[in-house]
C-alpha cells in the first residue's frame, strides 16, 4: 500500500511539474503575444502620426497657396484701380490745367 502512496504522489509530483512547464510556457506565450501586439500599436501609432503630419502639412501648402492666390488677385485689383484711376486724372488733367488757367488769367 506504502508503494502505491508512493508512485501516486511521484505522479502528482510529475504532473505538477508537466503543468507548470505549462504554465510557464503559456505565460511565456502570453508575454511573446503581448509584446508582438504592442509592436504593432507603436507601428501603427507612428503611422498614423506620419499621414496626420503628412496631412497638415499638404493643408498646411493649400492655405498658404489659397492666400498667396487671394493677395495677388487683391493686388492686381488695386493696381487695376490705381491704373483706372491715374488714368482718369491724366485725361482731366489738360481740363483741370485750362480751368485754373481761365480762372487766375482772365
Amino acid at each position: 500500500m506504502e508503494a502505491q502512496g508512493d508512485n501516486l504522489l511521484q505522479r502528482l509530483v510529475e504532473q505538477e511539474r508537466t503543468l507548470a512547464g505549462k504554465v510557464e510556457s503559456a505565460q511565456s506565450e502570453a508575454t511573446k503575444i503581448v509584446d508582438e501586439a504592442r509592436a504593432e500599436a507603436d507601428k501603427i501609432a507612428e503611422d498614423a502620426r506620419k499621414r496626420a503630419d503628412r496631412i497638415a502639412e499638404e493643408e498646411r501648402r493649400a492655405g498658404a497657396e489659397a492666400a498667396e492666390t487671394e493677395r495677388s488677385e487683391i493686388v492686381a485689383r488695386a493696381k487695376s484701380d490705381a491704373e483706372s484711376i491715374h488714368s482718369r486724372a491724366e485725361a482731366r488733367r489738360a481740363a483741370a490745367a485750362e480751368l485754373v488757367m481761365e480762372r487766375v488769367l482772365p
